[in-house]
């Protein structure tokens, strides 16, 4: 991190008995009130190091620092500064070998003071707000029973997590484990309970804001320890936010890289279920900065995933409808880049009729599945007497997930032939 740069400024968990214990020490949930919004600081650097590794040129700025340091251990100088800086490169070098293929659907560029607003993601995934005037964010679950919240801590910034009984949080719980300093703010945890994202202002950082990942512990009761998010969802700006909504598979990030003062872009793309890094000995190097930079966005546009881009949008086009619209919708179903069932009168295939109603049946089961999945981790969290049944939990719903991803292909193939 270059301080020349930096301004300081579900699964759904359930209640267990165990927790009334804390209930005498609980306080009242109150929504968080209207606030202006605020948002991290970014200034721009004048120093040509820094501004050579801003733009990945990781490799010449670490050539021109060890001439630097060589010169002014020669001279007997400090050179702690210089050192640091060439840490950075390093850093750097090490991310782009990491760069991972993303495929950004949208973009767009909004005011900082409510970004928020160009998220679109189900209320199925949980709410995320903006609390402390402003100046940090907090996640809450759908039923509203657990709470992640970032809260100053004497300097810094720190994650807390709450849980909700009765409409009143216990006593906030630090989240330990994460093993990133300075500040920890905006958090998302997504369904399944255990993968948490958030944005750190770290030492360790390529600058400002940077996203990480982590997820739960469930033996040992804490969030293993947080690992950047890399190159290109990361920049030597303030890059923050992350959201992804698992059901519908898109995920949204800010990012205040090449923006005016008081401008935010709004990055929209489609998750990968595994990282799918870049080939840093083969592929061209000019293509591996290229997304490194997201810049342009475009570049992560190909034939082969035209089609997954088209149904992203029509997705992320439907989350924004209005409740009345959807309640009509028994299920989405892309059939191609024209079409997109949302009813079973829409099929003109019988067979792909039947097969698109075992498809929800197992959707329905995964779901189910899920839920209890997450109740017996939320137990086990308590009183750590059922490894066994989330094992076979487990188990059972990644091959439900393999199976309902299976019948939506065949539903689909059946309609098409």
């Amino acid at each position: 991190m270059k301080p020349k740069t930096i301004l300081l400024c579900s699964s759904l968990f359930l209640l267990t008995p165990a927790m009334a214990q804390e209930k005498k020490d609980a306080q009242p949930v109150e929504a968080p009130k209207p606030a202006p919004f605020t948002y991290p600081v970014l200034n721009v650097s004048t120093d040509e190091i820094d501004i050579m590794i801003d733009n990945l040129k990781f490799k010449e700025a670490g050539d021109k620092l060890k001439r630097s340091i060589t010169q002014a251990k020669r001279r007997r100088k400090d050179t702690s500064a210089l050192e640091a800086q060439q840490e950075r490169c390093n850093r750097g070098v090490q991310a782009l070998r990491g760069t991972d293929h993303v495929v950004v659907v949208d973009s767009v560029v909004v005011d900082k003071p409510s970004f928020l607003k160009a998220y679109k993601f189900s209320d199925e995934q949980g709410r995320v707000t903006m609390t402390n005037k402003g100046r940090t964010a907090e996640f809450t679950t759908q039923l509203g029973n657990r709470i992640i919240a970032s809260e100053p801590d004497k300097d810094s910034l720190c994650l807390y997590s709450y849980y909700v009984e009765n409409g009143r949080r216990t006593e906030k719980k630090l989240i330990e484990g994460l093993d990133v300093d300075g500040d920890l703010n905006y958090p998302f945890l997504m369904s399944d309970g255990s993968t948490l994202y958030f944005a750190a202002r770290s030492s360790e950082g390529l600058g400002n804001y940077d996203l990480y990942i982590t997820r739960y512990d469930f033996d040992e009761d804490k969030f293993y320890r947080a690992e950047s998010l890399g190159f290109p969802y990361n920049s030597y700006a303030n890059d923050y936010m992350m959201v992804v909504d698992e059901d519908n598979n898109i995920g949204w990030f800010a990012s205040d890289r090449y923006q005016p003062e008081g401008k935010v872009c709004i990055y929209t793309f489609i998750p990968n279920s595994a990282r799918r890094p870049y080939d840093y000995e083969n592929d061209p190097i000019s293509q591996i900065l290229t997304a490194a930079k997201l810049c342009p966005v475009n570049a992560t546009w190909t034939k082969e995933n035209a089609a997954a881009r088209e149904h992203a949008k029509r997705v992320v086009k439907g989350i924004g409808k209005s409740d009345n619209t959807k309640a009509n919708y028994e299920f989405t179903l892309v059939i191609n880049d024209q079409k997109t069932y949302h009813n079973y009168s829409d099929f003109r295939s019988a067979p792909a009729k039947q097969q698109c109603r075992e498809w929800q049946a197992k959707a329905a089961r995964l779901k189910d599945v899920g839920r209890k999945l997450q109740a017996q981790r939320d137990s086990y969290r308590r009183n750590k007497s059922n490894k066994e049944q989330i094992l076979r939990l487990e188990q059972q719903y990644e091959q439900l997930l393999r199976e309902t991803a299976e019948a939506e292909k065949l539903t689909r193939n059946l309609e098409l032939q």
